[in-house]
């Protein structure tokens, strides 16, 4: 049995996922880290002192950082009008050749805006540039509106830049636009 509750919208239970095994990650990673960092003795000179506290700084910046960007997630799932994943294709170096289109999953209300995230987020900007003259040769770049849709394929099939998305959001201190409180229409039943 799933440890969630049937969602109105289903989507939503694969964007906690999603959030759910980065942060799940970031935990993991960090506590190999201070095992790493501790000494087998338990004891600290000043130079295990200094290098702890270094490590400790820098995991208290990476999980602020995370923190901010999963917040900006959170924000743009429950934003109205409504956000989820979109995957927007795209033609691409090897297109023409027969090679597959180029997927990019970005939180969005529908084609026009996920498109237009695309073009503010800097690895993209940087991929389409280099996609400009790959191999040395002018490659074009077209949406391909039929191939794109809402939600994702599996894993590994698409680049995935709703972290960075909301990365920019956060550091770029932009305002989400705000979440209303449910009318009563949408208030769920109290259990």
């Amino acid at each position: 049995m799933s440890r969630f509750a049937p969602a109105a919208e289903p989507h939503l239970i694969d964007e906690i996922r999603a959030l759910l095994d980065g942060l799940h990650t970031l935990q993991r990673t960090h506590q190999e880290r201070l095992d790493a960092q501790r000494p087998a003795d338990d004891v600290m000179d000043a130079a295990r002192l200094a290098e702890w506290e270094d490590v400790l700084r820098d995991l208290a910046v990476e999980a602020s950082d995370t923190l901010d960007t999963t917040i900006t997630r959170l924000g743009l799932l429950a934003a109205r009008p409504a956000r989820r994943a979109f995957t927007v294709a795209l033609t691409g170096p090897g297109y023409d050749e027969g090679e597959r289109a180029w997927l990019f999953v970005v939180h969005a209300t529908d084609l026009t805006d996920a498109h237009r995230t695309l073009l503010q987020l800097p690895s993209f900007r940087a991929w389409l540039a280099e996609s400009a003259t790959s191999n040395g040769m002018q490659s074009r770049v077209d949406l391909l509106a039929t191939e794109s849709h809402p939600g994702t394929r599996a894993r590994g099939t698409y680049r995935d830049l709703r972290d960075e998305q909301a990365r920019t959001l956060a550091f770029a201190k932009a305002p989400l636009p705000p979440v209303p409180a449910p009318t009563p229409a949408q208030a769920r039943p109290a259990r």
